[in-house]
């Protein structure tokens, strides 16, 4: 249990260090310059992906290996997170397309 717990720690660092940084990005995501441009009509896709990547890399960083399992776990503790939903409404369309078959789409 206490290799478990060793194991862990650069793990949840990475999860605590990627929280902090989408508090730190929330009130104006794209204002950050590591944040990508966002094509709004899929902001959410393309929010989520991002910070699953900046994750992904703290935790590679730590040379941390988790299973999958555990990374589903770590992924989804990140993504609850209230700034992760701030992230989201700011990086949506306020005005949607009429309803057509091919939506233009913008980057």
């Amino acid at each position: 249990m206490a290799t478990q717990a060793m194991a862990d720690g650069p793990l949840e660092r990475a999860v605590s260090e990627t929280k902090r940084y989408m508090a730190s990005i929330a009130s104006d995501p794209e204002a950050c310059p590591m944040f990508p441009v966002v094509n709004e009509y899929n902001g959410t896709g393309e929010a989520l992906c991002y910070i699953q990547g900046y994750l992904a890399g703290l935790v590679a960083a730590a040379g941390q290996k988790p299973t999958k399992a555990r990374m589903d776990e770590l992924v989804l503790d990140t993504l609850n997170d209230p700034s992760m939903r701030d992230i989201i409404l700011k990086v949506q369309a306020d005005v949607k397309y009429l309803d057509t078959p091919y939506p233009p789409r913008e980057f």
